[in-house]
């Protein structure tokens, strides 16, 4: 999970954009990799939800995935702060959409 330098600074997790022509699972790899570092083996989609958070209408696809290494490297530019967590153990000063995405992983499962 990270804390973003900006807004609220809650626990979330990794994200961002869709680039034209990329699929949402390219885009959850390429993501995860310039935020924390991480490569990821997978992603399994496990839902999506709306959100009109900043006025906007956006689809927010979310994904299971498995990581190549444990080891986090920080683009330190938009990451405060990253770090591990099972579901039961993730803060409680967590965003709005953590909570929606860890709905969507419980019913996945």
């Amino acid at each position: 999970m990270i804390r973003n330098t900006y807004g609220e600074k809650h626990w979330t997790l990794p994200g961002g954009g869709i680039k034209k022509g990329e699929s949402p699972e390219r885009a959850a790899l390429r993501e995860v990799e310039e935020e924390v570092g991480i490569l990821l083996s997978s992603v399994r989609k496990i839902g999506e939800y709306r959100s009109n958070r900043e006025y906007k209408a956006d689809t927010i696809h979310c994904f299971y995935a498995t990581a190549n290494s444990p080891k986090i490297s920080i683009d330190k530019g938009e990451i405060l702060e990253a770090a591990w967590f099972t579901p039961q153990t993730i803060p409680s000063f967590r965003s709005t959409a953590t909570e929606k995405v860890l709905d969507l992983y419980r019913s996945s499962s």
